[in-house]
């Protein structure tokens, strides 16, 4: 009976500490408060699609205004569209949580952002710019032939299909924990809102929907920033906890390739998913595209890095805010919550409980960020599968015939991803599986592009035998990879919890047994990106060299770089022809005006 009774007494005084009740169901609930903001950010959404649909003067009609906004768009809201789809509900949930159980060592993604920029500036956004295809895959046809473009088109929606329900999951997820409202009722509702306004309003619906998702996900983040701050001795009270914990960890410069994480797995591995999933896939070109000319581009491309950075380094503050809250009492430790995924909701509802809105506006934040996710990929989707697959059977089919077409196949896929939803919750494996999928495609992917506008003599025999050794190679590593021990987090401490006593003892780190499959499976999924584009790049290259390279005709397809002496000269004097011209005009306007 003592040491029931003892035990009993400590769990209440968790549950005293933390808000919830161990066995029963969470106390730490959604608010009249938070309902209602959560349901203004979907009706905003909502009316954004209805009046760019239905009301607004442009309506989207032709393949033009429907997939790149007319090519009018402004700077600001395309910029804001880019960083809210691609800081997913699964960056928002998951990064924190990175940091709270491995450390800071994520933060090195600022070198990645940084050479990603670069890329897109001076290789890839200048080509598709100066050849102003509505499908980017479009290029690779011109610069190979179609065999070579619906292989990466296939590759590319194949990905979108299968990542998309992961990160639509995870919020759900979070929204069911903190409101109790059964999965299966809040995930259907949610994302017919998004088909419906992706639908309807085109690529400027998306787009101004993406840039109040990105307001409301920056203010979200910003709030429970600042306010674990307070709870937690401030900024410097932070940093000495994550100190203490071993958690600041910014140069672990080992090269072992088995480490989940390093500063090589950041800095190499993800700047090669990074640059293919934002300088080469079409949901990223659409919009680069979708302003006027290419100094705008160029401006897009800063406003997006630094937004993109300013957020994740948000996210990564966040992390260790959490882990100086619950330093010496984990709540996953003790059972509070089932994953460690669920750390973030869970610090929301504990911190946020005093202020009405505040767990709703973050929640709304995170689902902000997956809805956005999901509305490009339904856009650049519906236009890949049309440009790609479609049109060439439809050769008579008007602009509108084929906006109306692109609309009804944003349904077609609206429908088979949130089906797919419901298979990821089923199958717990297939979470993991998706993420690794991405790293997967987006360095053949990546590969393919370079291989086009870097390398002159690439053909189209080394392009599919290079694609086609690299999905090989790096989706047997990723499948062998799946039996592999994931890595153990660091220590996670319970020793603070008031009440603390030998019946129930302090968690430790797990002990990581080393595993009997070959080394090949047990590199980190970070590189293979990485892998992949290197493989397709050798192989590749070296097989369109036995096979009598390429004669290329048009150096348009080249970067700027890669393109002769003698084209660049030309191009300059075309250039400065063209400004001569608009000056000698503008002159005889001002003459004909008689004001010279």
């Amino acid at each position: 009976m003592g040491e029931y009774s003892t035990e009993m007494s400590f769990l209440e005084s968790v549950t005293e500490r933390h808000g919830v009740v161990f066995g029963e169901e969470s106390t730490l609930r959604f608010g009249i408060w938070d309902y209602g903001l959560f349901i203004a950010m979907l009706g905003l959404s909502a009316l954004i699609g209805i009046y760019f649909g239905f009301l607004n003067k442009k309506k989207q009609d032709n393949t033009e205004e429907y997939l790149l906004g007319g090519k009018k768009m402004s700077i600001f809201p395309v910029s804001c569209s880019l960083i809210a789809s691609h800081i997913s509900g699964s960056t928002i949930l998951g990064v924190p949580t990175q940091i709270y159980a491995y450390g800071s060592q994520y933060s090195m993604f600022i070198v990645c952002a940084l050479a990603t920029q670069l890329s897109i500036i001076y290789i890839f956004l200048p080509v598709f710019h100066e050849l102003q295809m509505t499908s980017c895959f479009s290029y690779l046809e011109r610069r190979f032939d179609r065999k070579v473009r619906l292989v990466a088109s296939f590759m590319f929606a194949l990905n979108v299909m299968l990542f998309v329900p992961a990160v639509i999951y995870v919020p759900a997820l979070a929204f069911n924990q903190v409101t109790g409202i059964n999965l299966h009722l809040v995930t259907p509702i949610i994302c017919s809102i998004c088909i419906f306004y992706t639908t309807v309003g085109g690529l400027k619906a998306v787009v101004y929907t993406d840039a109040l998702q990105f307001i409301l996900m920056v203010g979200a983040t910003l709030v429970v920033m600042f306010l674990g701050v307070g709870l937690t001795g401030g900024f410097s009270g932070v940093w000495e906890s994550a100190e203490r914990g071993g958690r600041l960890i910014f140069f672990n410069m080992d090269p072992n390739p088995r480490l989940g994480i390093s500063f090589w797995t950041v800095t190499m591995g993800m700047t090669v998913a990074w640059v293919s999933l934002l300088g080469v896939t079409q949901s990223s070109i659409q919009r680069f595209l979708s302003v006027p000319d290419m100094k705008r581009a160029t401006k897009s491309v800063w406003i997006f890095t630094g937004g993109m950075i300013f957020i994740k380094t948000c996210c990564i503050f966040v992390g260790l805010i959490i882990y100086a809250k619950y330093e010496t009492c984990d709540p996953y430790s003790m059972g509070v919550v089932s994953k460690l995924d669920q750390i973030l909701p869970y610090f929301i509802m504990d911190v946020g409980k005093s202020i009405p809105g505040l767990p709703g506006l973050f929640i709304a934040g995170i689902f902000s960020a997956a809805l956005s996710s999901m509305s490009s990929s339904l856009n650049t989707l519906a236009g890949t599968i049309y440009e790609d697959f479609l049109r060439h059977r439809f050769p008579k089919a008007s602009e509108k015939q084929a906006s109306s077409t692109m609309k009804i196949i944003v349904v077609i896929l609206g429908a088979i991803q949130l089906a797919c939803v419901f298979v990821v919750e089923r199958m717990g494996t297939v979470f993991y599986l998706t993420l690794a999928l991405n790293g997967v495609t987006s360095g053949a992917l990546l590969g393919i592009f370079s291989m086009g506008m870097l390398l002159r003599k690439a053909n189209t025999k080394g392009v599919i035998a290079g694609t086609l050794l690299s999905i090989s190679i790096v989706s047997t590593i990723m499948i062998g990879a799946q039996f592999a021990q994931r890595p153990a987090p660091l220590p996670l401490r319970v020793d603070g919890c008031a009440g603390l006593n030998s019946t129930i003892p302090a968690t430790e780190t797990p002990i990581v047994v080393e595993d009997d499959l070959p080394g090949i499976f047990l590199i980190s999924p970070m590189y293979y990106p990485l892998l992949g584009f290197v493989i397709i790049i050798v192989v590749g290259y070296t097989i369109s060299i036995l096979s009598g390279g390429c004669d290329l005709m048009d150096e348009r397809l080249l970067c700027q770089f890669a393109r002769s002496r003698e084209f660049r000269e030309r191009q300059k004097r075309k250039a400065e022809e063209a400004q001569y011209a608009k000056i000698g005009q503008a002159l005889k306007d001002l003459e004909a005006n008689g004001k010279i």
